[in-house]
């Protein structure tokens, strides 16, 4: 599988070089409040279904936008729970972000300020920590 990365230099495990991208354009749409944000999330989740950070992103967005969606957050709980696809740093991104949008704000700040010690370069989780 090819190694794509963030703007950041983050790991984004998939194998679709359009999914990598329109991830990474997502994300610093998402932290910049663009409304474009939800579109580039969506490219990203159309070219590889299996991409979990973008899926996590997109219901991030989503949320923020008109509420959270609990069928989505269930789908995508169920398809992370367990799974080894995704690095460590991956799979603990989707555990805050899905632990911020179940209204854990509390757990999801400590859990997210660890992360961001570990992984200062993951400008999403330290978006959902500090909204």
């Amino acid at each position: 599988m090819p190694l794509y990365t963030d703007h950041m230099g983050l790991v984004i495990t998939t194998s679709s070089e359009v999914a990598a991208a329109r991830y990474a354009d997502g994300i610093e749409l998402v932290v910049a409040s663009s409304p474009d944000a939800r579109a580039m999330l969506k490219a990203a989740v159309d070219a590889d279904p299996a991409l979990a950070v973008a899926r996590a992103a997109l219901a991030w967005v989503g949320a923020c936008q008109a509420g959270a969606d609990w069928a989505l957050l269930d789908a995508l709980a169920a398809t992370t729970a367990g799974s080894s696809s995704g690095t460590r740093r991956e799979r603990q991104h989707v555990e805050i972000v899905l632990t911020a949008l179940r209204g854990d704000g509390e757990r999801a700040r400590a859990l997210g300020s660890e992360h961001v010690r570990e992984f200062p370069g993951d400008v999403l989780v330290a978006y959902v920590i500090s909204h």
